[in-house]
């Protein structure tokens, strides 16, 4: 399977939306989508997504534009996502009313009960009014910013300034380090009881995605990776991060240093240890719809009769 395949899988990825559409900078025809009968709004409250119960199942692809004004007490500046199938999708931030609050979740709670298009979606819709949130004022002169070209643009309304902001995406590495039979896991101190995952780290200004692997591992565990790969990437909308992935070497010396206080522990784990740990309910992999699982999938089911996931299915209640 190449790199571009496993991409895809990964859940977020939104390549299901064309989004060429939402550099329209004309309101009038921005509205005229808006209210068009093939318009569908996401609505968003805080940190939460609306989900609908539909025939026993969970589904969101969004409500039409009359239903927001009846069902939600206060509804932001619609954000242009981009359109599927001639449907056009609009974010829009929401104060629901009391009876409504049921409706909102988690997206990392029930993103594994949605369909692939609409984890996307919502994924999309939440990074943005994310960043719609923490951008209402300029970060040059601290004026009010206006909302621009679909919601894509933040424009400064001091005569003065007139800063364009355009969202933010923060890059981090993510990497699963092998030492012949074994990876290495680590776990922080607020994570549920024996969740361990790969190692992480956000990309530090002038460094490379392959620079940061190394430095991220060494600085939080001690072990030196020797070469690395690309596996794929992840956006994850749960702080608006852009995940790239990669399988990494690591040369010896393999003892393991905790040397930044990021992690409360960091162990060498090989897949029969793994799997003694799953039955004895003391190992907890990451979230299943994240790109750590797929990493220690990919490289756990290299050379085992049990696929990862199956084995985490039936000894584990991972998220």
């Amino acid at each position: 399977m190449n790199h571009i395949e496993r991409s895809q899988r990964n859940l977020f990825s939104s390549a299901t939306i064309d989004r060429t559409a939402r550099t329209l900078g004309d309101n009038d025809k921005l509205t005229a989508l808006m209210e068009n009968d093939r318009a569908r709004f996401l609505p968003i409250w805080r940190d939460k997504v609306l989900v609908l119960k539909k025939h026993g199942c969970l589904k969101q692809d969004g409500i039409r534009k009359h239903e927001l004004a009846s069902r939600f007490n206060f509804v932001t500046i619609p954000v242009y996502l981009g359109y599927k199938d001639e449907i056009h999708y609009f974010a829009v931030g929401v104060e629901p009313e009391s009876e409504e609050l049921r409706n909102f979740i988690d997206l990392r709670h029930s993103a594994k009960l949605l369909t692939d298009h609409e984890t996307a979606l919502l994924g999309y819709a939440l990074a943005m009014l994310t960043w719609h949130r923490h951008y209402k004022y300029c970060g040059l002169c601290g004026s009010l910013t206006h909302v621009w070209q679909g919601g894509h643009v933040l424009k400064c309304t001091n005569p003065e300034c007139m800063r364009e902001h355009y969202p933010r995406t923060d890059p981090a590495i993510i990497v699963l380090v092998q030492h012949q039979d074994r990876a290495l896991f680590g776990r922080k101190a607020e994570w549920p009881a024996f969740r361990y995952s790969t190692i992480a780290g956000f990309i530090e200004p002038g460094e490379s995605a392959e620079q940061a692997v190394v430095r991220e591992v060494s600085e939080e565990t001690g072990v030196q990776v020797t070469a690395s790969s690309y596996h794929s990437s992840q956006p994850w909308p749960f702080s608006t991060s852009l995940m790239f992935g990669y399988m990494a070497q690591a040369g010896r010396p393999t003892n393991i240093q905790l040397h930044d206080n990021e992690l409360e522990d960091a162990q060498w784990l090989s897949r029969k240890e793994i799997v003694d740990r799953l039955l004895a309910s003391s190992f907890l992999p990451p979230a299943s719809i994240s790109i750590s699982f797929r990493l220690i999938e990919d490289w756990f089911d290299q050379d085992s009769a049990i696929p990862f996931r199956v084995l985490c299915e039936n000894n584990t209640t991972s998220a």
